[in-house]
């Protein structure tokens, strides 16, 4: 189940509105669209999410780092043993069959024809297997990894609780029937606003609300470029914000 606020399709309304003067949207996301109180905090928490997107990248950088050699040579050595002595098993189950009559003594043809069923020997020296390792680049210890990762991991725990203590007020969410909150982004009201305002601002040729109309007030022009909508990639045709009156149009008149 998915919350039923969904930013672009509510901005849907805005830019199908007839006359050009915007939709009355606001009331859906039930935010202080007055003072916009809450998007220095917004932006706050973006910042955090993207930090801990860059940790879980790390992350996944380190989990995919180079073996280091030392232990790619163990893991190496630990295989030859392991497929050499694969090789002697089948050599002695062949043999137990011919003792007991069940099956043919070794041949070279057997070999050549069934070379699936046979495994070959891999007879390499020390000395073979330090030529080989002197061009395989150091790599990162596993106990490296795993300390890195860890602390990493930590510092995401950390910025999840800065995150779920000082930036999840009970106003940001939408709620489930069991009291539980939607998972974000799907159900926190500032995304979904801000995904609207985004989809509007873009098809505007200047400071515009989240309703298509010019900014209201001071506190909406300033959340306006806080959040950077005058930095948007715009969309032609562009439009003129509609027509209100109050603060935006006293504005202009004072020029």
């Amino acid at each position: 189940m998915l919350p039923a606020l969904r930013g672009e399709e509510i901005a849907a309304q805005v830019l199908n509105a007839s006359g050009g003067g915007g939709a009355s949207i606001k009331k859906y996301f039930k935010l202080d669209t007055v003072k916009f109180s809450w998007v220095d905090d917004y932006l706050r928490d973006e910042a955090l999410r993207k930090k801990i997107q860059g940790l879980n990248d790390k992350i996944n950088e380190m989990h995919n780092s180079p073996m280091h050699k030392d232990e790619l040579r163990a893991l190496f050595e630990s295989t030859i043993d392991q497929i050499n002595n694969e090789r002697r098993l089948w050599f002695e189950e062949k043999l137990k069959a011919v003792q007991n009559r069940k099956g043919r003594m070794i041949y070279s043809d057997m070999l050549i024809y069934n070379a699936s069923l046979y495994i070959s020997p891999i007879g390499l020296s020390k000395g073979d297997i330090d030529q080989i390792f002197a061009n395989i680049p150091e790599g990162v210890k596993q106990a490296d990894i795993t300390t890195a990762i860890g602390r990493m991991q930590e510092e995401v725990a950390e910025i999840e609780a800065v995150i779920e203590k000082e930036l999840s007020p009970r106003s940001r969410w939408l709620y489930r029937e069991d009291g539980e909150p939607f998972h974000y982004p799907q159900g926190c009201r500032w995304t979904q606003y801000v995904n609207a305002w985004k989809k509007i601002a873009q098809r505007f040729d200047g400071p515009v609300s989240a309703e298509g109309v010019p900014v209201q007030n001071e506190h909406e022009e300033a959340a306006y470029y806080a959040l950077g909508l005058d930095k948007i990639q715009k969309l032609e045709p562009l439009r003129k914000p509609g027509q209100v009156f109050g603060w935006a149009n006293s504005r202009a008149n004072d020029n």
